[in-house]
């Protein structure tokens, strides 16, 4: 069916380019955005490096952009931070309170955004000291704005921490994410064959399921 390394159709380019991130992100911290079309299969491609990340002993943690939470600020860092309690615990008390201000987890004056940002970071390098870390965010494009500045501030002072920061978003939302620090990698459509090839696989998978419920 000519699976590329992670199991995805048609994919050979991309998969190598991110395993290739992963373990660079494993050892000395990295960031990549896919781009591509809306359908194109960069969710697809998120989801096969989270596996493969989670497989090669990284804690995975994913976040998501979503249109009705982006006047929320820092509605997507808190889908981030939310699994962290314990490591939130360990944080020096004026980060901690900060981050939880933000989040809206405590009560007190308004922390400065780049506070914030600061103790984002050192959240995730907190997490990142048992095993490496893996950051998944999808649909940046519609991320709130906070939170956008806040995966490009870590994004942009990974080295040296075992901290990968994985993205996607649509190329035609106009954002400059490139000056995050988010190098990028361009999903493209399949070509012809591999479409048939995916489609022939996809309905594979249905019968095969189909048969499995008939008993």
């Amino acid at each position: 069916m000519g699976l590329d390394p992670i199991g995805l159709v048609g994919r050979d380019r991309e998969p190598a380019e991110l395993a290739m991130f992963l373990d660079k992100a494993a050892t000395d911290g990295a960031a990549v955005l896919l781009t591509g079309e809306p359908g194109v299969g960069k969710t697809a491609l998120l989801d096969a490096t989270a596996e493969l990340a989670v497989a090669k002993g990284a804690r995975v943690v994913r976040g998501s952009g979503v249109e009705y939470e982006t006047d929320i600020s820092f509605a997507g860092l808190h889908q981030l931070v939310a699994s962290m309690s314990h490591e939130l615990g360990r944080l020096p008390p004026s980060l901690r309170e900060a981050l939880e201000v933000a989040l809206g987890l405590g009560a007190g004056p308004a922390p400065r955004p780049i506070t914030v940002m600061n103790a984002a970071l050192a959240l995730f390098e907190e997490a990142a000291k048992e095993q490496p870390l893996l950051l998944v965010v999808d649909d940046l494009h519609v991320l709130d704005h906070a939170s956008r500045s806040a995966v490009g501030f870590v994004a942009r002072r990974l080295s040296g921490r075992p901290i990968g920061v994985l993205g996607a978003r649509r190329p035609e939302s106009g954002e400059p994410f490139p000056s995050t620090g988010l190098s990028e990698v361009e999903v493209t459509p399949l070509n012809d064959a591999d479409a048939r090839r995916l489609h022939m696989s996809a309905v594979h998978d249905a019968e095969t399921m189909q048969k499995q419920l008939a008993g």
